[in-house]
């Protein structure tokens, strides 16, 4: 059975990056990101370069209310310009990744992104719904993907036992599978951008 708390908290975005830029490689990602932006539209050619740094933040903000000791098989739904993703492939060194991306140049982009990172995820063109797995994950991120019934449906059967799966935006519906467990944070950056929110769901049933 489901369960629902509420939790608020303020995270600075400059310590979190300080925290997790110790090889250089997150802003190595922005400034290749920013590059592909001008030929692909990744993000909205409007974000500044301030908003871009704010965006890699968040995508590791959830990060500072898990303990992950490791992660063996990650997988993030609807890649885009590898936000969260590329971010999370950084800091936390999957054993394994899978982005699904169905567009083309988008896809494209995380490839010469990647190689240029000298990171190996799969990058996967196709829709989640249309994808069979052999395995199951102890990682799922979602970001910019609505949540639909049938999406979270099928993330509870391929999640692990105890594994987790992070939604970037606060869950709105009482159709939760019953396996899963989420918590609903709501966090602010001390700046002008209003308070954003993230769920983290735990696989708890079989």
């Amino acid at each position: 059975m489901a369960e629902l708390e509420n939790s608020f908290f303020e995270v600075k975005i400059e310590d979190l990056l300080k925290k997790h830029s110790r090889d250089g490689r997150l802003q190595d990602y922005l400034s290749l990101l920013t590059l592909e932006n001008e030929k692909t539209n990744l993000v909205s050619r409007e974000t500044s370069a301030s908003d871009l740094k704010r965006l890699l933040a968040e995508s590791l903000v959830p990060f500072e209310k898990l303990e992950l000791e490791s992660v063996n098989n990650y997988l993030d739904i609807g890649s885009g310009g590898g936000l969260p993703a590329i971010p999370i492939i950084i800091t936390i060194n999957p054993a394994q990744s899978i982005l699904i991306e169905r567009r083309n140049k988008k896809a494209s982009a995380l490839r010469r992104i990647s190689f240029e990172l000298k990171i190996k995820p799969a990058i996967v063109q196709q829709t989640f719904e249309e994808i069979e797995f052999d395995h199951t994950f102890d990682l799922i991120t979602v970001r910019l993907v609505r949540l639909s019934t049938a999406i979270l449906n099928k993330i509870s059967v391929i999640l692990s036992h105890l594994a987790v799966f992070i939604y970037y935006g606060a869950f709105q519906s009482d159709k939760c599978p019953p396996q899963l467990s989420y918590t609903i944070y709501s966090y602010a950056t001390g700046d002008d951008s209003p308070a954003k929110a993230f769920t983290i769901f735990t696989k708890t049933g079989k």
